[in-house]
């Protein structure tokens, strides 16, 4: 009887370490990274199980560990994972990010929350113009407008969050709701028609909602790889959005199927660039 206690328990665990397994190869396939506190978090299990369930995975060749997290299997040597989505499709956030800058105009407050896309729209804004009050909780996004003296640059305080370099956390939401923002860029993980914008970064998801809620415009960046994709935790419906803005590769059908929804989806066309 013990010796077939002791089977089932060993049973179970096996079925629950597959479980697990499997759970973090669907969230790599949509994210392409994840950090250990967000599987601890969304695994329900302690930080050494995940860098155990990691470690095993790794010795499989179903993902790279980086520093803090994990990555699909790369050549891309030991970076963590937001410098690894940071040179993802980087000539699409280039393009957006350029097309986004023809939506702002001198003068006004603009949101901008972490992420790497949003990275490129502060390079961009920063190119482009004179006088902008910007308040993010990016710190990569922040130091881009550091030789800019005619820049209003707001950071709201919080706690950080070392792989993403943001901020985050109960007062940084405070003080983003604070300020009447003209417009706000949503730099976000996914997007589809059900299930709207939804993210794998569990601190941004309050700071991405404060901004909108604050932004009198809400503006959703998101490359094309981007569309019809589910992550994990949900942020907002689209309806709550007013325009997202995206690259030239997007799939026209794709397009259809947006503005068919009501949703003003822009880029520029191929035959323009």
């Amino acid at each position: 009887m013990k010796k077939e206690r002791n089977d089932l328990r060993e049973w179970v665990l096996t079925m629950l370490q597959e479980e697990r397994y499997k759970k973090i190869q669907e969230i790599l396939k949509q994210n392409e990274s994840v950090k250990v506190t967000e599987l601890v978090q969304v695994l329900n299990v302690s930080i050494d199980t995940v860098r155990r369930d990691l470690e095993y995975m790794e010795s499989k060749h179903l993902l790279k560990r980086v520093h803090g997290g994990a990555i699909l299997p790369t050549d891309h040597g030991d970076r963590n994972a937001f410098t690894y989505r940071e040179t993802k499709n980087k000539d699409k956030k280039l393009e957006l990010a350029q097309l986004a800058c023809e939506y702002v105009q001198e003068g006004q407050a603009i949101a901008l929350n972490a992420g790497t896309t949003n990275l490129e729209i502060a390079k961009k804004l920063s190119e482009n113009f004179e006088r902008l009050t910007i308040i993010s909780n990016g710190l990569r996004i922040i130091e881009h407008f550091s030789s800019k003296p005619g820049f209003t640059v707001i950071v709201p305080g919080g706690i950080l969050d070392h792989e993403e370099y943001a901020l985050y956390g109960k007062k940084c939401e405070e003080d983003i709701t604070s300020y009447n923002i003209d417009q706000v860029f949503i730099s976000i993980n996914a997007i589809s028609v059900d299930k709207g914008l939804t993210d794998f970064r569990i601190h941004e998801i309050d700071i991405i909602k404060a901004m909108m809620a604050s932004a009198r415009k809400k503006n959703v960046v998101a490359d094309s790889s981007k569309f019809e994709k589910v992550s994990y935790m949900n942020v907002c419906p689209l309806d709550q959005v007013d325009m997202i803005i995206t690259d030239a590769t997007i799939n026209e059908d794709i397009v259809k199927m947006y503005r068919d929804s009501g949703m003003n989806v822009a880029y520029t066309p191929k035959s323009a660039l």
